[in-house]
């Protein structure tokens, strides 16, 4: 199995991220990959632009949060989930890759 989260997460609040993510580790097999590709915080050299990107983003939208891949882990890990790993990417600025196993 494989859940993906791909430019979800910094759409919605810390609430409803935690039961998204929990929501998926019911739903995911033991043996599955949870992901998550999306742009976020302390991007090294980007760190202007993205605060830029968000502040202008999350004002249209009416909601939502950016995160750092720090913060983004310790919800995943809350919700069952285990061995982050951060992938990379050609283009940080636009999107990072974050994988997890189920903790069973």
């Amino acid at each position: 199995d494989l859940v993906s989260f791909v430019r979800v997460l910094h759409d919605h609040d810390d609430d409803a991220v935690g039961r998204a993510l929990t929501a998926a580790r019911r739903a995911i097999s033991d043996d599955g990959v949870l992901l998550i590709a999306e742009p976020m915080l302390r991007t090294r050299g980007a760190e202007p632009v993205t605060a830029a990107y968000f502040g202008f983003y999350f004002l249209a939208m009416g909601q939502g949060k950016a995160r750092a891949p720090s913060d983004i882990e310790q919800r995943v890990r809350k919700a069952g989930f285990h061995e982050v790993r951060e992938h990379r990417t050609s283009a940080p600025l636009l999107v990072r890759v974050l994988t997890a196993r189920p903790l069973n």
